[in-house]
């Protein structure tokens, strides 16, 4: 182990009997340095630079001519206040949240009604009549033939062995069941799914029995709701999916589609969803004990693994949960969720199920401390821990056992019976699973669950499990239902469409043909949509829009049986009918923030009950192409960071954490002067500023709003004057200021729009608005604000209100965002003079041509404020549409955030940046950037960004030109000439370098785009020294890390061909079956997820190898298997610290800095490790032999300690640890060095002129090594999740309006029963033996 401690400069170290103290010399600029670059010298190139420019961005952009003409036609600036402006957006969100709350409670209001069954029950018409094939007929979601109506409806297909089980399990006569065929049409609101608006579909998932009585009497009155939600969509056009989710395990979707299975087996319930689950059972805190004696061995251990597993799948983050595997003790399978309850996220829930799977079976079972320690656990939640807002949180004890030998009524009377209010009290469910065929004590475990309000199950198969785990929502929903009054609304967590499993595979096939793994190229958020926009062929993409994902939130509630109790008086009944809900996408709620009123480098932003993202700009759903299966339960603390000295892993600062519990309080308020950093440009770049935060609750929700605003130019906006609203009251033609093709507007910013957008089918955003401005200019019609009230059509007479009171929307009924639009025009008028027409005509009397012939520049740009981006190329012949294709999101863009940065730093400075891989392409352009400022009443506003495009090359020559022109005299004496001086000589070499420390121009053009640190590593360092670039750590918790594995097979596998087919076949035929039967993998939105990536997470290639005893080459095929897996990233970005004005800084080491070098000793202090992560940028080629590890504790600048890790083969492991265990550690010293340089800053831009001396050579900074990539973060001693659990101690608010006792509910006397067995026995059998088919031929399937 090698051990570095870094000694500050000023330091005296210990060094062979010497004292040394390092030294960095900053020398002021009349001291000689070099012949060929003194300080002096160095500035006078960068002023040189910048003036020039300077002068040609002013030239080109017409900034100063643009400015002029938003004075004229009478733009204004107008105070813009935090608060109030949040209050206004929360308005606009509460109107659209309880339009949809209007809607899905209209569902549940008709399902209440409708579900009234008379004395006459389905099923005893079943034994009165004969087969009737117009009698239970439905449209199946994955049966229905596609086809017209008037065809002969087809049969229902040879029933699977599950129906045959049911059969066997009713004992009675079960109809036959015809599936009505579906008329489809792809619908462009639905995302071009084929649909019918005019019915819904059923969906019956594998293990339900859609032949039984009770199944087919709740499809048959549910089909009454077709006439709700076509209402629904009529009253509110902008609704997405309907459904209604049956207790009895069907889901009725509207519009009417046909699910895509593509031959999988359908494992997808819906009562398994978190909006169904979140709907019926509140917030929860549960135990699960699992029975871990040696009598739980075998099949009985299997059961109850999937037991656990299944009941683990009804929890959501609302949840707390935890497992206590007991024998003769009681542990956590997993040790650091000891004595505490974990909250039921994704990587928590599986996390569990993996340690489940890893518990030893031994010992003898000690009920009395597993009941007692489970009582005990939630007894300290019930006191308070963890309980805000939780006074009626639902407590459970769930018990998975084969048996139990005795009675435990004494710990129940001592935990869950008290009596404070004069009534008993019974504060925790208790929810029993018996497992076995021959079990004893069966009436003792059956009454622990009758007598603590809860559910008792007897399972015999693995079968069953599924079916049987789902029983207990109902339980916990009955003092819900005996209430009757009160529906509590729930809205769910966030996740992305294609875990949507309705619509994944649809998705897939629409998005699927874009996607190019090979290209590391996928449809995931809009960088990457704008990444295969720019590598693809640009006629291809003309003719399609291109489509990424969306993401969605479900608002849900329950519907109650109210006829129960009127169909069977003999006792209380309190069943659930199902839940009602709807799928709402984000993009709603980002519309209703209306960004472009935020202004640049503001935003909003919303926070759940649980502190995580609903919506934020820095939310990453997908990593790499790889969707996240936890980006829903990501923290507010781990996006929003305070600039702040800390470098160690999650510790957030105390104003985000005051910042997350307000919201999550659901408080009204507000944080002012927080300096947060963030990062920009796929987080290369990093910057800092200060910002206020608003917060306010979204009442009908759990969410809280948040808004975040710069405090200087945030707090003003520019405005549509009066002068231009009289000009365009007096007719503006609009369409003249959208001349040409190259102009766009942001897509995702609503301009205009039919309420029933699938009335006209638009393929771009400018085709929607040239049709609204077209229809106001030709019509001559006002236009029609979003402000205007909205005149619905009237309901026919005597026609039924399926609406709920509300009238439908006309067809043909739009609106507009009056300041958005007139903002639009007015910028356009603005812009017009210059930028009107795809070619740039260059005009000699503005003095254009000079600088665009001597910088041979191609192109110019201008983005406005209302989301207008034009572009013009000097010759339009050679122009391409490319750049708006990718450069269209105005000032939700990278570049335009920075620009504006820069100015509010530097005004009126350039910024100039080109691509990462620059060096790739000699041919590569460099981009420059000047934002626009309008100023009026003394203040100034961002108004747009203007800009233009020349190649790199150019901005090299034009700085050895002036180094040359301005080039030391003794050089000049010395070689005769300036050709050989300034950067053009050997003794120097010279580098503009970005605020961010990014190669601009280097001697090598390879060099461009790419890391300083990675181009002169002791440079780098020594520029960090001098004050140079101020080192800054960025935490990613958000990240992905890539493994892939090579899998291949060869000429050598043929041998055992015969047999591996006829084994492959067997472990083919066993997944099939065991996916049904066995569901230990069941669906779930993450493996939905996973599977619509599949096909784009595998490699194939093929290689010829020869058999030994054949001339005939056969092909070896190889696939590279790619996984994903959650992890926290580190990178050490550079900001630079030195300003225009600022004297040049300069670098020289007459005496080097000694570090300590500690070669060997055991390590006595440890917190974080950072490991190089290479995987993001290729495919992993085996074990590499060695591994730097950096730790880093205290202040990054001056007080980092760096660790250096030795990895050996594995055969010298253990040899190496026994003897770093035994060695002490021993001093030798370690001498940093670098070359000597100077840097100073390029006025007016975002340049930093660095000039290297090249007459001594290039040093190694060892230790101090600056590499930017981002490394893993490995915590010691722990392992995902359990570096997460601070955020489990955060403060959380449960779900309001949940129940958890009724008066009513003693009353109830169903408490569960046994399953039967009959076919059931010998289907676990044959589970069995399959199963061990399966794990002998594990090999040949992976």
């Amino acid at each position: 182990m090698v051990h570095i401690r870094k000694g500050g400069c000023g330091t005296p170290l210990l060094l062979l009997g010497l004292v040394v103290v390092c030294q960095h010399v900053v020398l002021p600029a009349e001291a000689a340095w070099h012949d060929q670059a003194s300080p002096e010298l160095v500035k006078q190139w960068a002023e040189r630079l910048g003036k020039t420019l300077s002068d040609v961005s002013r030239k080109v952009t017409r900034v100063a001519d643009i400015k002029k003409m938003y004075k004229q036609i009478g733009a204004s600036i107008k105070k813009r206040d935090g608060e109030t402006l949040v209050s206004e957006i929360k308005q606009n969100i509460e109107e659209m949240v309880q339009e949809k709350m209007d809607a899905v409670k209209c569902i549940m209001k008709w399902a209440e009604e409708e579900s009234y069954v008379p004395t006459v029950r389905w099923e005893d018409l079943i034994l009165e009549e004969e087969e009737d094939g117009d009698m239970f007929r439905y449209r199946s979601s994955k049966f229905s033939p596609l086809g017209d109506e008037e065809e002969f409806p087809q049969p229902t297909p040879e029933p699977p062995l599950n129906y045959t089980t049911g059969i066997a399990h009713y004992r009675k006569k079960v109809p036959l069941v015809y599936y009505q065929p579906l008329e489809l049409e792809p619908d462009p609101h639905f995302f071009n799914i084929p649909v019918n608006t005019s019915f819904s579909t059923v969906h019956v998932p594998t293990n339900v029995f859609d032949r039984a009585p009770e199944v087919i009497e709740a499809i048959q009155w549910s089909k009454k709701l077709d006439p709700v939600f076509e209402a629904n969509f009529r009253a509110d056009p902008s609704l997405t999916w309907q459904y209604f989710g049956s207790a009895k395990g069907f889901m009725r979707t509207y519009p009417g589609m046909k699910w895509k299975m593509n031959d999988e087996v359908d494992l997808y319930d819906c009562r398994m969803q978190p909006w169904y689950i979140s709907a019926v059972s509140c917030s929860k805190e549960v135990v699960i004990l699992l029975d871990t004696s040696g009598s739980m061995t075998g099949m009985r251990f299997s059961i109850a693994r999937l037991v656990a597993h299944s009941l683990l799948d009804t929890f959501t983050s609302n949840d707390f949960v935890t497992v206590l595997a007991f024998s003769d003790t009681v542990k956590t399978p997993i040790p650091c969720f000891q004595d505490m309850l974990i909250q039921a996220t994704k990587e928590n829930v599986q996390a569990l199920k993996e340690a489940i799977d890893n518990v030893p079976i031994e010992g003898y079972g000690n009920f009395t401390i597993a009941f007692s320690a489970a009582f005990q656990l939630l007894e300290s939640y019930r006191d308070g821990r963890g309980r805000e807002g939780c006074e009626s949180c639902n407590q459970a004890i769930m018990l998975i056992t084969d048996g139990v030998p005795s009675n435990l009524t004494e710990v129940f009377e001592t935990y869950n019976r008290f009596n404070e209010t004069g009534e008993m009290q019974i504060p925790v469910r208790v929810f029993t699973y018996l497992l076995g065929k021959e079990v004893t004590n069966v009436r003792e475990i059956q009454w622990m669950a009758c007598l603590n309000r809860g559910w008792y199950t007897h399972m015999q198969s693995l079968e069953e499990v599924r079916e049987e785990a789902l029983r207990y929502l109902n339980v916990i929903a009955r003092p819900m239902v005996l209430q009757g009054d009160q529906h509590p609304v729930v809205w769910s967590h966030a996740y992305a469409d294609f875990q949507d499993r309705k619509v994944s595979q649809w998705l897939k096939e629409v998005m699927g043909q874009h996607m190019d793994r090979e290209n590391e190229l996928a449809y995931t958020q809009a960088e990457e949509d704008r990444r295969f926009v720019i590598g693809a062929d640009h006629e291809s993409i003309k003719a399609r829009k291109v489509q990424q994902f969306q993401l969605m939130t479900s608002v849900s509630i329950p519907v109650f049986d109210r006829f129960g109790n009127v169909r069977d008086n003999t006792s209380v009944s309190a069943e659930l009918l199902g839940v009602a809900g709807l799928d709402v996408p984000l993009k709603m709620f980002l519309e209703k923030t209306k960004p472009y009123q935020i202004g640049v480098n503001g935003y909003a932003f919303m926070v759940t009950n649980n502190g995580y993202i609903l919506m934020h700009p820095e939310l990453k759903p997908v990593v790499q192409g790889f969707p996240r299966d936890n980006f829903n339960s990501v923290d507010l603390t781990e996006i929003e960071m305070v600039d702040d000295d800390t470098v160690e892993a999650r510790q957030p600062n105390e104003d985000t954490l005051k910042l997350r519990n307000s919201m999550v309080a659901h408080e009204k308020g507000s944080i002012l002067d927080i300096k947060i950093k963030f990062a920009l440009d796929d987080q290369r770049r990093i910057n800092v500023e200060t910002r206020d935060f608003f917060y306010i609750p979204v009442n009908g929700t759990p969410f809280t709003l948040g808004l975040s605003l710069p405090p200087n130019y945030g707090t003003f906006s520019i405005d549509v004057g009066e002068k231009f609203r009289k000009l365009e009251k007096a007719g503006i033609t609009s369409a003249n200021y959208f001349h040409g093709t190259n102009w766009r507007v942001h897509p995702d910013w609503v301009y205009c729009r039919y309420l029933h957008d699938n009335i006209k089918n638009f393929t771009t955003p400018e085709e929607r608005l040239m049709h609204f401005f077209k229809k106001k200019d030709n019509e001559e019609e006002k236009w029609k604000w979003f402000s205007d009230p909205l005149l619905p059509l009237d309901v026919e007479s005597g026609e039924e209100d399926h609406s709920c009171g509300r009238r439908p929307v006309p067809e043909d009924y739009y609106y507009c965002d009056e300041d958005l639009v007139l903002g639009l025009l007015m910028e356009a008028k603005a812009i017009n003079n210059w930028f009107g027409t795809d070619e740039w005509v260059l005009r000699d009397i503005m003095n254009e041509r000079e600088p665009v012939e001597h910088f041979n520049i191609t192109m110019r740009f201008v983005s406005t404020h209302a989301g207008l981006t034009r572009w013009q190329y000097v010759n339009a012949m050679s122009g391409t549409e490319r750049f708006g294709d990718f450069n269209n999101r105005a000032i939700d863009e990278d570049w335009y955030k920075a620009t504006i940065l820069l100015h509010e730093e530097s005004p009126d400075s350039i910024l100039f940046n080109v691509p990462f891989d620059a060096g790739a392409d000699p041919d590569q352009t460099v981009t420059a950037f000047t934002a626009v400022y309008h100023q009026d009443g003394g203040h100034e506003v961002p108004a747009a960004v203007a800009g233009y495009k020349f190649p790199i090359h150019r901005l090299q020559q034009q700085l050895y030109k002036i180094t040359e022109t301005y080039a030391s005299p003794s050089c000049t004496e010395k070689a005769g000439s300036t050709d050989l001086c300034g950067c053009a000589s050997e003794e120097i070499s010279c580098y503009l370098l970005d605020v961010n420390g990014y190669v601009v121009v280097s001697d090598e053009f390879n060099d461009t785009g790419r890391f300083f640190g990675d181009v002169a590593p002791d440079a780098m360092v020594a520029l960090k020294k001098i004050g140079a670039y101020r080192q800054m750590v960025l935490f990613d918790y958000q990240a992905t890390c890539i493994n892939q594995t090579i899998v291949s097979s060869g000429a050598a596998d043929l041998f055992l061909t015969p047999v591996r087919w006829v084994q492959g076949l067997l472990s083919y035929m066993a997944g099939q079956f065991l996916q049904v039967a066995v569901n230990n993998y069941m669906w779930s939105p993450v493996d939905a997820a996973n599977s619509f990536y599949d096909d784009y997470g595998e490699e194939v290639s093929s290689k010829e190898a020869k058999d030994d005893d054949e001339d005939e080459a056969r092909p070896v095929y190889t696939y590279t298997k790619v996984e994903s897996d959650p992890c926290d990233k580190i990178r050490l970005l550079a900001l630079v610290n030195m300003t225009s004005k600022d004297e040049p800084l300069v670098y020289e080491d007459p005496e080097p800095e000694i570090l300590s070098f500690t070669t060997a000793g055991p390590v006595t202090e440890k917190n974080v490790e950072f490991v190089t992560d290479d995987s993001d940028d290729e495919a992993m080629q085996g074990d590499q032999p060695e591994k730097e590890v950096q730790e880093i504790e205290g202040g990054v600048d001056g007080e980092a300690k760096y660790e250096t890790e030795n990895v050996e083969n594995e055969d010298n492991e253990e040899e190496d640890e026994e003897d770093l265990a035994t060695e002490e550690p021993t001093e030798e010293p370690f001498i940093f060095r670098s070359r000597s340089l100077v840097a100073k800053r390029v006025p007016n831009t975002n340049l930093i002129l660095v000039v290297v001396d090249n007459l001594s050579p290039e040093m190694d900074p060892g230790p101090e090594r600056w590499d930017a990539d981002p490394e893993v973060v490995s915590y010691q001693n722990e392992s995902f999740p359990c570096y997460k659990l601070p955020i489990n101690d955060l403060p959380r608010r449960r779900l309001e309006g949940c129940l958890s006792s009724h008066r009513l509910e003693a009353e109830i006397d169903k408490c569960g029963r046994a399953t039967p067995s009959g076919a059931s026995l010998g289907l676990g059998l044959l589970v069995l033996s399959l199963a061990i088919s399966l794990l002998r031929v594990e090999s040949l399937l992976f």
